[in-house]
């Protein structure tokens, strides 16, 4: 019994720690050195996912024609998910950029 009190005491105590530094780690509005960042970010990592679905084409489950409906026998079809996550990051690369002429016509 003490046991079980002292697992939950201490599942207890992560979660209110995870919970209190996560909102103290927020920062505020970022500046447009931190929109470059992150739009360099966003490229880099829109260029792994589209590498990453180029790749997962070239695996036997989809390379081999009578695994093309892998899909449908209920497994997840990641090239989709990492071509997704591709478009993702771009679109918000192309946010970031807007970000910045925003901000540098506004500077001028």
């Amino acid at each position: 019994m003490k046991r079980a009190v002292q697992i939950i005491l201490c599942i207890g105590l992560f979660l209110l720690q995870n919970g209190c530094t996560s909102s103290i780690n927020q920062s505020p509005k970022p500046s447009i050195e931190s929109a470059e960042i992150r739009a360099k970010r966003y490229e880099t990592r829109a260029r792994s996912y589209q590498a990453l679905a180029d790749a997962q084409s070239l695996s036997p489950a989809y390379s081999n024609p009578k695994f093309r409906n892998y899909s449908k026998l209920g497994g997840h079809n990641l090239r989709m998910v990492y071509l997704q996550e591709a478009v993702r990051y771009r679109k918000l690369a192309e946010q970031a950029k807007i970000e910045i002429a925003n901000k540098n016509k506004e500077g001028e």
